[in-house]
């Protein structure tokens, strides 16, 4: 039996070391140009929203109010423009504020790179460990992964959640008691970080369980314990929203997306124009500021209705929102129909990197988060530079070639079958991602971008498993 000696073995770990310090590092580059994390106008909400939430949780348990009561939460809740997921808010607010919100990046890309070694594992098994290492680079260099890694917001663990999902659906006999309770648990702390999560964990996981047909009896197993992940997540979500807000939902004093998505596409304007003020809504007193996007209606405080009127009036748009919605969609069902699947198409299309600015910088103390300026002068508008536009095309171009490699390899019968269902679960997140942008917010290429790296990554296993096969 032959041994390494001492010596070999640590240099094969100092070795490892370093190939996992490169991808790491590789991922965070786009932050490396910014000098500093990529932020957006929602980091400050998770900033100040963490420390909202630390401060109720100490309140909680030394059982008086502390100055987190109600009116208190109403401050955090308008200085922050919405309440966010208290998980990822907590996570970055001692991260940034102990430390340095560099290393919310670190501990994204450091992450990624264990899951996506995970997935390279599996589907190209009994590989050199600098191949995994070149995968990663490639997907950093090509895709739309080091910007999200790089961006100090939650979207990171979208798509790490569907690549948990996918392992255990699709390799749970293959992996080791240890791996597979990492995975679970892994699950459940990527379904918290964001309020689109749990209905794409679960519509990921339906989709799985169509995929094995008559073979999901007798791997129930861990379609149960995955599903129960899930659920456990979503507990813990509705627990903060009940313990922090006495509301029991996923998003607590979530602004009214649905109301404000049913006035731009049309079909809210035309209902409350037919029946106000006879319906008695609150949204009939302002009947002259329809006419607004569904970013302005909610944030735009000078053309806008959510973010100009009060903190009761907030409550009461909140309430009848969905009201709105429904029985504007029940008296316009093909106006309504057909927004969603425009919006959704368009959702579909939209990843280019007109979200993740550069330069964007912060400062912080302990209770507040600055945003340096990189807005256009006298509006609220964000600057996107030129070159993200130039930037953005070699990556339309790779994702559209990736696809088209997939679907030529699936056509060509030269795909296993695990590869196949790989290859459908990924196309599945990112018909979700979109569907869920589609219906609950304008289409933004950020929301996209979070996933649609998974389609080049699918390929570039297909296409390196292809080459490697006999060898």
């Amino acid at each position: 039996m032959n041994r390494r000696s001492p010596i070999v073995t640590v240099q094969l770990a100092l070795v490892a070391t370093a190939l996992f310090l490169v991808e790491a590092v590789a991922l965070c580059l786009p932050a490396l140009v910014n000098r500093g994390p990529i932020l957006f106008t929602d980091t400050h909400g998770y900033y100040v929203g963490g420390r909202a939430a630390l401060d109720k949780a100490r309140a909680v348990f030394e059982r008086h109010d502390g100055g987190t009561g109600a009116e208190s939460v109403g401050t955090v809740v308008q200085n922050a423009r919405a309440v966010r997921s208290a998980f990822y808010s907590v996570f970055m607010y001692l991260v940034a504020h102990g430390l340095s919100l560099w290393v919310v990046v670190a501990v994204q890309a450091i992450v990624a790179v264990l899951a996506i070694r995970l997935v390279f594992g599996l589907l190209c098994p009994d590989q050199p460990r600098w191949r995994s290492t070149l995968f990663i680079l490639l997907l950093a260099v090509a895709t739309t992964l080091s910007w999200t890694v790089s961006f100090a917001m939650p979207d990171l663990f979208t798509p790490l959640l569907v690549l948990c999902i996918i392992v255990a659906v699709l390799f749970w006999e293959q992996l080791a008691a240890a791996t597979r309770w990492v995975l679970l648990a892994a699950i459940t702390g990527t379904v918290v970080m964001h309020v689109t999560n749990p209905p794409v964990a679960l519509g990921v996981l339906g989709v799985g369980a169509l995929l094995k047909g008559r073979r999901l009896w007798p791997e129930r197993t861990r379609f149960v314990m995955v599903g129960g992940a899930i659920g456990l997540g979503i507990v813990a979500t509705l627990a903060v929203a009940v313990v922090g807000f006495k509301q029991w939902t996923l998003a607590p004093h979530s602004p009214p997306f649905l109301l404000a998505r049913s006035i731009g596409d049309g079909p809210g304007k035309l209902y409350l124009r037919e029946h106000c003020p006879g319906v008695g809504f609150a949204m009939c007193r302002h009947l002259d500021r329809l006419d607004v996007s569904v970013n302005d209606f909610i944030w735009d405080e000078d053309v806008g209705v959510y973010s100009a009127v009060s903190p009761e009036e907030k409550e009461q748009l909140r309430t009848e929102g969905n009201r709105i919605y429904v029985a504007a969609a029940l008296e316009h069902p093909w106006m309504q129909g057909t927004d969603i699947v425009l919006d959704t198409l368009q959702q579909l299309v939209l990843f280019s990197l007109h979200e993740y600015t550069i330069p964007s910088s912060a400062d912080y103390t302990d209770t507040e988060m600055t945003l340096r300026p990189w807005h256009v002068p006298d509006t609220r508008r964000i600057l996107f530079p030129f070159w993200q536009s130039i930037f953005s095309v070699p990556l339309y171009l790779v994702v559209i070639a990736a696809l088209g490699y997939a679907l030529y390899r699936w056509r060509k019968g030269s795909l296993s079958g695990d590869q196949r269902d790989f290859f459908v679960l990924v196309l599945a997140a990112v018909l979700i991602q979109a569907l869920l942008g589609g219906m609950f917010s304008e289409p933004s290429p950020r929301y996209e971008a979070r996933v649609i790296w998974l389609i080049p990554m699918a390929a570039l296993l297909f296409a390196y498993r292809r080459a490697n096969a006999g060898r």
